[in-house]
């Protein structure tokens, strides 16, 4: 992706917000590294949208797609911020130039995601909000030009990069918030091909124990306000099959292939086209689920990438 003349514009619009102005802005500290950093061995994920492209993905951080992960961490939590005294000087959605969330699925007693949601505008204000535990009061930050262009340079780069690994599956409940419930699920095994940035063919395979297995470790799904629940894809990566299969979670340990081959509830739906896609799914109590993503290989030309992935999750008694 190159960098746009808008940005560029506005860049230098910018530029007496921090240099000429004679605004003094207040420091304050940079909190984002705690919440970019793996907690208890939970996952922590990063969603950007680049709004001037309409381009978005989500990124699992410290596994595929590191260095550019790893990248967009270090400009986000080098950033100096500056307080900006109020919410309202912010200028309307329009002038939004990147959307950032960050997530963690809750504890196991208390299922839900924690999350921090992030607008970056182009005057180089710096828009947070989340839930309170995790992100802290609701504040607005100033940043500077060089950290804006860094923090933009790595979100173009992490959506220039997501075709080459399945995205994370957002597992969300219509009746509320998903800070309230629902999980993220990373996938757990898969075979993926795509088309790097030099135009090369790309395969990766990644195999992952059944999950029913002992040593599998699917995220748990304690508390639901509706049982009823949307798998969710960043958009383009709306599978042209899914499938589901649960086994009763008294199943867990036994991988005879009498129990993997018959699941007490199994699902299978092919949409013809992205627009068609609607990924919502009666759960039940006490199950353990694999659901697999597939994406033809007839539309890899277009896309970019071809496969499928497995996502894995367990319930636990859910209760409307």
């Amino acid at each position: 992706m190159k960098v746009k003349a808008f940005l560029t514009a506005a860049i230098v619009s910018a530029a007496c917000l921090f240099s000429s102005c004679g605004d003094i802005r207040i420091p304050v500290e940079n909190n984002f590294s705690q919440m970019l950093s793996a907690d208890g061995g939970k996952s922590v994920f990063v969603s950007v949208n680049i709004l001037i492209d309409n381009e978005a993905t989500v990124v699992k951080l410290g596994s595929s797609l590191t260095s550019y992960s790893d990248e967009f961490v270090s400009a986000l939590t080098s950033a100096k911020l500056s307080e900006l005294p109020e919410q309202s000087e912010l200028h309307g959605n329009d002038s939004m130039l990147l959307q950032i969330e960050i997530l963690l699925n809750g504890s196991d007693k208390s299922q839900g995601m924690n999350f921090c949601y992030m607008g970056l505008f182009n005057d180089g204000a710096l828009s947070v909000f989340g839930t309170e535990e995790f992100c802290g009061e609701g504040k607005s930050y100033m940043l500077s030009v060089n950290d804006m262009n860094k923090i933009m340079l790595a979100a173009e780069h992490i959506v220039d990069n997501r075709t080459s690994c399945p995205p994370p599956m957002r597992i969300t409940d219509p009746l509320s918030s998903y800070s309230h419930s629902g999980a993220m699920i990373d996938p757990a095994g898969f075979s993926w091909s795509y088309t790097d940035s030099d135009g090369n063919g790309q395969s990766i395979v990644a195999d992952a124990l059944h999950p029913l297995d002992e040593s599998a470790s699917p995220v748990k799904i304690n508390r639901l306000y509706t049982t009823s629940v949307l798998l969710g894809f960043p958009a383009g990566f709306e599978p042209d099959k899914i499938t589901i299969k649960g086994w009763d979670i008294s199943k867990k340990g036994d991988t005879s292939s009498e129990t993997i081959y018959h699941p007490k509830t199994e699902y299978e739906n092919n949409f013809p086209s992205e627009g068609d896609y609607t990924g919502f799914y009666q759960l039940e109590s006490n199950t353990v689920y694999m659901v697999t993503g597939t994406y033809d290989n007839t539309k890899s030309a277009e896309r970019g990438f071809s496969g499928t992935a497995d996502y894995y999750f367990e319930t636990g008694e859910l209760s409307e």
